[in-house]
């Protein structure tokens, strides 16, 4: 009788529960604490000092998936300073805008490359000539965006150099590769 008692007692809460208009949610909802801003990567290169630093900001959005993507947004920084001739990258930040959202998540890589060659500007042209501001040095970051709710995971390279110059995220690229 007992069980009979807490079963009845369960269900009309239950109901209670659902003409009160709560509901329970198996994953957190995209509004509220999902836009929270969380660090991912954070490397330095070079040890600055006291000489002057120039930092930089891209801020896009990650698609993982290829018929049905989910985008993540992600924001970069990155320090540049002048040495062995040339800006170079001293320091990258990889940060996930909407890092408490559990049903993504991204990771980050970085190899740096200090020779001093030609590079693209913020706007990306390329200076022509031997003017010494247009060679730089540049970073490579690899960015792995995992989807849960699809079941994917996607890779992508993503160049930023001394120089301010950045890759896009936005759209397709065909640096993108989808693995399952």
């Amino acid at each position: 009788m007992k069980k009979i008692l807490l079963v009845v007692g369960a269900a009309a809460a239950l109901a209670s529960c659902r003409e009160a208009g709560t509901a329970v949610q198996s994953h957190p909802s995209a509004s509220g604490t999902a836009d929270a801003k969380v660090l991912r990567f954070d490397t330095t290169f070079l040890k600055t000092g006291t000489t002057r630093t120039y930092p930089h900001t891209y801020t896009g959005k990650m698609l993982v998936g290829q018929t049905k993507k989910v985008a993540v947004p992600v924001q970069i920084n990155w320090t540049t300073v002048e040495q062995a001739g040339c800006p170079q990258v001293a320091a990258v930040q990889v940060y996930q805008l909407n890092g408490s959202d559990r049903r993504t998540s991204l990771t980050a890589k970085a190899m740096r490359d200090a020779v001093c060659k030609p590079g693209q500007q913020p706007a990306g042209a390329v200076r022509p000539g031997s003017n010494a501001s247009a060679y730089t040095g540049a970073a490579y970051l690899k960015l792995i965006g995992e989807a849960r709710e699809i079941h994917r995971t996607t890779s992508v390279t993503f160049t930023l150099n001394g120089l301010g110059y950045h890759d896009t995220l936005d759209g397709d690229s065909a640096t993108t590769s989808s693995v399952q």
